[in-house]
């Protein structure tokens, strides 16, 4: 969603950014969570709802008014979360940037238009005219846009590699990484892959699915926003724009398939690759892949047995637990080392 927002404040000048930069306790997002509030009212992403989003869009829309960047601290705790209802929350703590020049997040945008990650730079400070964004950085923390003495290199190349924003040592600097669309590659259009294709459209994916049986790969038998694309599973992954925020999930119909599979995408650059399968044809696959000099580590970095152990049968109760472990791999969730605990747990 962070795309979509840096691309409607890219086209409309005169528009408020919200970010969330600190959080303590309980909140509806994570730090990095953002918020386009266009000139006319609208506006694009979200950074919680509730108490927390009104009082950003009234302080946005303030801003917009007055021409001034700006900030917003909201407690979500005690009754007025829930009017009487008393809830444990927390406190959030937004920058607002007003933005009258847009070349900053053209260039960001554009960047991610190429499957590159950016780095936002971003300047602590009270109600003012400047902006807040003060430099777009790449993913090594070079300067592509913007103030050279406000970025520092090596901690935007530690946000980039990590996914995650953080704040500068002094808390006047908040490195926000910014990842290009993510994309999902589906390979196999059997049940399992046609649910997470149809589920995984309205989480944001931009979904292609492939498969060498014509008849899987019909457009038809998918939703509006699915790419399906039919022949050679191999021939179709060396076509594929891969990038730092790839995801592929291998659900083919045979074991040998799977592993023509899982042999093309480790030679690329992706985030997430989840193979479906049994512990034997995990185990078989695996060992398969380290014989024939593939990196030990990477292959025992994938996700496979694919998706969450939550007792999942049907294909879209499988989808379900596979889009589950997507999400927190997006979101670098804590959840992942337990996890990833679990899976070893299963492969035996």
């Amino acid at each position: 969603m962070s795309y979509e927002v840096l691309k409607a404040i890219a086209g409309k000048s005169g528009s408020a950014l919200v970010t969330v930069v600190v959080v303590r306790g309980s909140v509806p997002r994570h730090v990095g969570s953002k918020m386009a509030v266009l000139p006319d009212g609208s506006i694009v992403g979200t950074v919680g709802g509730g108490i927390l989003e009104s009082r950003a869009i009234e302080r946005a829309k303030g801003c917009i008014a007055a021409g001034l960047s700006g900030s917003l601290e909201v407690e979500l705790t005690g009754a007025q979360t829930l009017g009487t209802t008393p809830v444990c929350g927390g406190v959030a703590e937004l920058w607002i940037d007003y933005v009258v020049d847009t070349s900053p997040f053209r260039a960001a945008v554009a960047r991610l238009d190429e499957g590159r990650t950016v780095v936002l730079a971003s300047l602590r400070g009270g109600a003012g005219p400047g902006p807040r964004c003060a430099a777009v950085l790449d993913s090594g923390g070079a300067l592509v846009q913007g103030r050279e003495n406000c970025a520092d290199a090596v901690v935007a190349a530690r946000a980039a590699a990590s996914a995650v924003a953080v704040l500068s040592a002094d808390a006047d600097l908040f490195y926000d990484p910014i990842l290009p669309p993510e994309r999902l590659l589906v390979l196999g259009g059997g049940h399992v892959g046609r649910a997470v294709a149809r589920f995984a459209v309205s989480l944001d994916f931009k979904v292609t699915i492939v498969d060498d049986r014509p008849g899987f790969s019909d457009p038809d038998r998918f939703p509006g926003g699915v790419e399906a694309l039919n022949g050679r599973y191999p021939d179709m992954i060396d076509r594929f724009p891969f990038g730092p925020s790839t995801y592929a999930l291998i659900v083919t119909p045979g074991h040998l398939s799977d592993l023509d599979c899982a042999r093309a995408v480790l030679r690329k650059e992706y985030r997430y690759l989840g193979i479906i399968g049994s512990r034997r044809k995990v185990r078989m696959i695996m060992e398969q892949l380290v014989s024939e000099g593939h990196d030990r580590g990477r292959v025992e970095a994938l996700y496979s047995p694919v998706g969450i152990d939550i007792g999942a049968e049907t294909p879209e109760e499988i989808a379900v637990s596979i889009l589950a472990e997507m999400i927190a791999v997006r979101h670098n969730a804590r959840a992942l080392a337990a996890m990833e605990l679990d899976r070893r747990r299963r492969r035996g």
